[in-house]
């Protein structure tokens, strides 16, 4: 049986009404912004404006006032989209330099892994208001929620005028074995922290 012009107009139409509904539907999936990423803290996330700097610093201490007889701090700033770590690392060993008086280096410069990226580690002491601080530190490179690149820093200071106790060093290790990374966060806004060995 024939079919009437009619009847091949009337499908031709459906057709490009569904072809043109579809066109839609994946345009308007495509279109939709994907979510704005998020800023953790401790115990919130929240959408950070992209011009607001981070400034953050953790700071672990054993006391509530005064000064800590060992403090466990990690601090965190943008670097230029082409940092090298190594250079970042030497411009930092020559701020220690410049800023504190009577730095001694007990552990030059070394390349190290923390939490399965490459850093660098060094151990120094100095006198502060003429009381020795004793100091190791760790440099690595990360990026924040909008991907831009950070260094991270992990300082471990001990007040001790002997130096940093094994237990302080203990600590302080323990806590940067411990330490995993998110990785990057899901766009339901979850972030996954990568398990490492």
């Amino acid at each position: 049986m024939r079919r009437n012009i009619y009847d091949r107009l009337s499908e031709r139409r459906e057709r490009e009404e569904r072809l043109e509904r579809e066109r839609l539907e994946q345009e308007a999936l495509s279109a939709e912004p994907s979510p704005p990423p998020r800023f953790y803290t401790n115990e919130l996330s929240f959408v950070r404006p992209e011009n607001l700097k981070d400034k953050t610093f953790h700071v672990f201490t054993l006391t509530d006032t005064g000064p800590s007889p060992f403090s466990f701090v990690v601090g965190r700033s943008i670097v230029a989209l082409d940092a090298d770590l190594e250079a970042q690392s030497q411009q930092l060993l020559k701020e220690l330099e410049k800023t504190l008086s009577h730095i001694q280096w007990l552990e030059p410069i070394a390349p190290v892994t923390v939490a399965g990226f490459s850093a660098y580690r060094t151990e120094f002491r100095w006198r502060q208001q003429g009381q020795p601080v004793h100091q190791i530190q760790l440099l690595f490179l990360h990026k924040d929620e909008y991907e831009r690149p950070l260094l991270i820093q992990i300082t471990g200071t001990s007040n001790n005028p002997k130096g940093m106790t094994a237990v302080e060093r203990a600590t302080f290790d323990a806590m940067v074995e411990s330490m995993a990374l998110r990785e990057k966060i899901s766009s339901q806004g979850d972030a996954k922290e990568a398990t490492l060995a």
